[in-house]
């Protein structure tokens, strides 16, 4: 039976080559990443919570400042925040820091007082070679490895000044956790609960991967022209039936109308497993409105023939709701 299809793609699986091939290190890794997106000093580390807690170390923040996060963010997102500083949902005063989500890589506008620190949280937009991935005026932006490219380990932050992806690199070398037991624990996961359970509370502390890790990146990022012109045939096929405007980068999901037409079984055996998520359609932030819908993903894990069913059902729910 098929996995059920999720919000982002399942991990590729490891090689011989991943664990005895030739020697990758960190810096080639960030030198390729830097060819693909010239605008940007990136930064690897070992996930993107572990990039956005050394983010917020590296501003100087603290138990008292307030850092902005969007109402329905995930636990991983409120635990890297909150083990330096207190996370908020609300507008308030006194706002130090804002994490502005670029929602399924779909581009959120931000209306922060002059000031505040722009962190943006684009862990799940793939970005064309030669794109920005500043969208909102940020001085930062994080980027997701498993949710764009289905790494099993991986996130980048992006840098507008070379001196804080300088500084951001001191950081990432000095964290203390091992690196190699961090990314065994990553793998175990996806069996062992137990595993993932340590993974997860240690994780925000992360830092640096082993060589088999970055030879399993520098794969994905040989894959990355590939997935970009098959990304944007699903956009194509399905954005006249997505609740928001052409994505301005390759978003990893569309949101579609809460209907239970697409909660049904593919012609491949798997099901959209995400379920109805909330949206902001608005896309702006602190402000929005949000809204269930049912996401539909387009990356990797989904096939031409799904694709067209769901085509066939979004027609079919469009004809129902003009009735």
């Amino acid at each position: 039976m098929n996995p059920d299809i999720f919000l982002w793609p399942q991990g590729q699986p490891l090689r011989l080559a991943h664990w005895l091939g030739r020697p990758v290190g960190c810096a080639a890794v960030e030198a390729r990443l830097g060819e693909l997106y010239p605008a940007a000093e990136p930064v690897l580390f070992s996930s993107g919570r572990a990039g956005l807690r050394a983010v917020i170390a590296h501003l100087g923040l603290g138990r008292p400042d307030l850092v902005w996060c969007p109402p329905f963010s995930s636990h991983c997102v409120f635990d890297a925040v909150s083990r330096l500083v207190t996370p908020t949902t609300l507008a308030a005063d006194g706002v130090r820091a804002a994490l502005v989500y670029h929602q399924w890589g779909h581009v959120h506008d931000q209306h922060f007082a002059t000031g505040t620190e722009i962190i943006e949280d684009a862990v799940d937009t793939l970005f064309v070679p030669g794109d920005s991935p500043f969208s909102a005026g940020g001085r930062f932006a994080l980027w997701s490895l498993p949710k764009v490219l289905a790494c099993r380990w991986g996130g980048v932050v992006f840098c507008r000044d070379r001196e804080d992806a300088a500084q951001l690199r001191r950081c990432r070398d000095a964290a203390p956790l091992p690196p190699r037991l961090q990314a065994w624990l990553r793998l175990a996961g996806e069996r062992f609960p137990q595993a993932a359970a340590y993974w997860h509370g240690a994780e925000s502390g992360g830092g640096r991967l082993p060589a088999f890790a970055l030879r399993h990146i520098a794969d994905a990022l040989d894959r990355l022209p590939g997935e970009v012109a098959a990304r944007r045939l699903r956009l194509e096929a399905l954005q006249t039936f997505s609740l928001a405007p052409p994505p301005r980068h390759l978003p990893s999901n569309l949101p579609f109308p809460a209907d239970p037409a697409f909660a049904a079984p593919l012609p491949s055996g798997a099901r959209l497993s995400a379920g109805l998520r909330s949206f902001n359609l608005d896309r702006r932030a602190p402000d929005g409105r949000w809204e269930r819908v049912f996401p539909i993903p387009i990356h990797q894990d989904i096939s031409g023939m799904d694709i067209a069913e769901i085509v066939a059902r979004a027609n079919s729910v469009q004809r129902f709701q003009h009735k």
